[in-house]
């Protein structure tokens, strides 16, 4: 048996190496010599597991290097356009101190308001202002303003040595708006056997002198311009100068538009009409309710006519 053992013995190339040690004779160390540690490895053995494990750290290097220039590529094409461009609209860029700390909220901006010029739209039922310009008429008797665009038409004459005249204005689209008589005498009001309610809704007590003499005759209040109005199947309404009633009453069959004027100046009748009667028959203004008529009071049209009226002056004609 012992040739068969050596020949078995030698094919074992473990058995052959004398780098190898013999398993008796560790067996032996281990239970009566000085402790072996088992993880040992003959010298061939560690120096090829060194080639390995240097082979392992070179790789993982390069692997780490590559992966660090890839990173920085990345990072550096990330970075790039953001540190050109613009940040986006309502965001802010964190400073070095907030990157380095906790992160904090960041309140939002409040908008700024932002004044900006606007055209402001005319009222409704109104016009853009115009220019005006005074009038005097022929007989350098009646001075007073009326808007630049309205045409003036005239018939003086002469009777009993005095200076009459018919002042005729209509606006740019050729509407009778008022007219200025400088009459001799003024005729009696209408009779109606059903008189209607009225009332007075605008009054402004104008700067012309009254004649004394009438004045004794027939008392009157101070001449003024007046929008009234009655009240009978419809609401009629009528814009003019007039003497005011010492007593007035609260119904009528027909009001009267026309003031006596200073000494030596014919008497004035200046407004959109003479005789306004209570069955509204060539009434100048009609309206549904009194709350409409009270409404027409804030149209450029019945600014413009109450201007024109209240900036009547009256003087006697020149010798």
């Amino acid at each position: 048996m012992d040739p068969i053992k050596n020949l078995i013995a030698g094919a074992d190339p473990l058995r052959s190496d004398p780098a190898v040690p013999d398993a008796d004779e560790a067996l032996r160390q281990v239970t009566s010599g000085l402790p072996m540690f088992t993880d040992s490895l003959p010298p061939n053995v560690l120096r090829f597991e060194h080639r390995k494990r240097r082979r392992a750290r070179v790789a993982a290097a390069v692997t780490l290097a590559a992966a660090a220039v890839t990173a920085g590529v990345l990072v550096a094409t990330n970075v790039g356009p953001l540190a050109s461009g613009p940040a986006p609209a309502g965001t802010a860029l964190p400073s070095a101190s907030e990157t380095t700390g906790p992160a904090k909220p960041t309140p939002s901006a409040t908008p700024s308001a932002t004044s900006s010029a606007t055209a402001t739209p005319a009222p409704t039922g109104t016009a853009a202002a115009v220019s005006w310009t005074t009038f005097t008429d022929a007989t350098g008797q009646a001075t007073f303003e009326h808007p630049l665009g309205w045409t003036v038409s005239q018939t003086p004459q002469t009777i009993d040595g005095g200076s009459y005249n018919i002042v005729e204005l209509k606006n740019a689209a050729g509407k009778t708006m008022a007219t200025l008589r400088l009459v001799y005498d003024a005729t009696g009001g209408p009779v109606c056997p059903d008189p209607k309610p009225y009332q007075t809704l605008d009054s402004v007590i104008v700067d012309i002198p009254q004649k004394a003499a009438k004045l004794r005759e027939h008392p009157q209040g101070p001449s003024a311009f007046v929008f009234r109005v009655i009240q009978g199947d419809k609401v009629y309404g009528s814009l003019a100068l007039t003497d005011g009633e010492l007593a007035p009453q609260t119904t009528t069959c027909g009001l009267y538009n026309g003031i006596l004027g200073p000494d030596n100046v014919p008497f004035a009748q200046f407004g959109d009409t003479v005789w306004l009667t209570a069955d509204g028959k060539d009434a100048p203004l009609t309206f549904d309710s009194v709350a409409e008529a009270k409404a027409y009071m804030g149209t450029q049209e019945y600014k413009d006519l109450k201007r024109m009226l209240v900036s009547l002056a009256l003087q006697p004609a020149a010798s």
